[in-house]
């Protein structure tokens, strides 16, 4: 049994799994209208402390910024990122 279901299909590659770590999710699947459209380019593309933004249309990756650097809004409307704290 899937968890999502619909003209492109599942979101699960096989079913009947009874553990967590059997999970595996068909990141390339055309996934059509249903607005899952980038998954396997963000994970490609990340490294270890990378975060996933909405940048307005699509997740976006920010990488990690430096030691001692706050990750700050830039506002409403704007990606925000990495920068040093005031003083």
């Amino acid at each position: 049994m899937g968890i999502l279901f619909g003209a492109s299909g599942c979101l699960l590659k096989k079913a009947g799994i009874t553990k967590l770590s059997e999970l595996e999710i068909d990141a390339d699947k055309d996934w059509q209208s249903y607005g899952i459209a980038n998954i396997a380019y963000l994970a490609s593309g990340m490294t270890r402390g990378s975060l996933l933004v909405h940048n307005g249309l699509v997740l976006a990756a920010v990488p990690a910024g430096t030691i001692g650097d706050e990750f700050t809004s830039n506002g409403p409307g704007h990606i925000p990122d990495w920068e040093s704290p005031p003083g």
